[in-house]
């Protein structure tokens, strides 16, 4: 056993060096204001973890002497610590998927009431021995309520699991989506390593457990920054390139794609005479409408840079390209009038339809954005 300590110890070294390069490497860039704040709260939920948990392994296995009630300390945060973790991952999930802003109240309670109950319990068993006690051979002791403890985190595991299916069909965003089976995807792995770890003699594994949901989010999220607009929270001009560079090497007569370009008309006029924020608003308001009504056929959206967006569309040879392009100018023009906009949205367009799959993207690009520019110009003579 001494071996397999030595080793658990200087990988738990390892982990806590690694949550110390995530907590720093976690900019404001890679996720909202709110999401960044609890996603590094999390990392140190878990360094936090990580010291008093190796505490209590050197105890159990006899390294160290520390006296009953310092024992009965480590103990006590080393558990608060576990579930906090959970919390924040909890917390974390909810204010991604945007449930803190529908239902704050519902949210905080779920959020604080039973991690508090915890806590006091956690309190009072230092004195009853209700939760855990620490024996007189310094070794923990399992209370009635011990089970308490995973049942509080299983139920904050239970919540994300529903809401992650519930937000994996709700999203229309091929990004959000994604990032809904990654959380998804790392919770259901988070709850079978814990259930594993009540199997396991000898040393825990929760500590690689949180850790890999922690990197797993953090990959997840620069991958999604890297390939993201920061203010639309579209698909940016890199990943454009990249889909359509792929995506046009299967295209043929038979199974073309349609390729869009499209901008916001006098949307100069927009940020001259109501401000850049108010433009800004504008091309929130266009990207929404465009994600939504693009998802709903399965198509690819991007911000391509300034007030143009293009769009990339597989549809039969008989395809209606103008339909699409009403629906986006319709339903932007009743967003403007519905939230109470001083203008009106409307949009231009040039659309290609690409079935030649040795034609270089920037080639089809281009001749997307000449007939652009010729519509423009004759909507300005009308």
């Amino acid at each position: 056993m001494g071996q397999a300590l030595t080793v658990y110890f200087i990988f738990n070294i390892f982990l806590f060096c690694m949550g110390g390069y995530l907590f720093i490497k976690t900019t404001p860039d890679l996720m909202n204001n709110r999401s960044y704040r609890v996603f590094k709260i999390f990392i140190l939920a878990f360094e936090f973890y990580l010291v008093f948990n190796s505490l209590w392994t050197l105890q159990e296995f006899d390294v160290i002497n520390l006296s009953k009630g310092l024992f009965g300390v480590v103990c006590f945060f080393s558990l608060l610590s576990v579930l906090f973790n959970a919390v924040c991952f909890y917390k974390f999930s909810m204010i991604y998927f945007g449930y803190s802003n529908k239902g704050k109240k519902l949210y905080e309670f779920f959020g604080v009431l039973p991690f508090l109950s915890m806590v006091v319990l956690l309190i009072i068993s230092l004195f009853n021995g209700m939760v855990f006690s620490v024996s007189e051979d310094i070794k923990i002791v399992k209370g009635p309520l011990y089970n308490a403890l995973f049942i509080c985190g299983f139920l904050y595991f239970a919540i994300i699991i529903v809401s992650s299916i519930v937000e994996t069909f709700r999203k229309k965003s091929p990004i959000s989506r994604k990032n809904c089976i990654t959380i998804l995807a790392v919770v259901i792995f988070l709850v079978i390593w814990l259930v594993l770890d009540d199997y396991i003699e000898g040393l825990t594994i929760i500590p690689v457990a949180i850790f890999t949901v922690i990197f797993t989010l953090f990959i997840a999220f620069q991958q999604t920054s890297m390939n993201t607009d920061s203010l639309t929270q579209m698909y940016n001009r890199r990943k454009a390139t990249n889909y359509l560079s792929s995506q046009l090497l299967s295209v043929s007569y038979d199974a073309p794609i349609y390729l869009y370009l499209c901008d916001i008309n006098h949307f100069k006029e927009i940020n001259d005479n109501y401000g850049h924020i108010e433009g800004d608003n504008a091309l929130i308001i266009t990207a929404n409408v465009i994600k939504e009504v693009v998802g709903k056929v399965f198509g690819f959206a991007a911000r391509y840079g300034g007030d143009e967006f293009i769009i990339a569309i597989k549809a039969p040879k008989d395809y209606n390209e103008l339909e699409i392009i009403k629906k986006i100018d319709d339903s932007v023009k009743t967003k403007c009038n519905l939230i109470g906009k001083p203008y009106e949205i409307s949009i231009s367009f040039g659309c290609i339809r690409c079935t030649d799959s040795t034609m270089p993207v920037d080639v089809y690009i281009k001749e997307a954005d000449d007939l652009l520019y010729q519509n423009k110009k004759k909507d300005s003579l009308i």
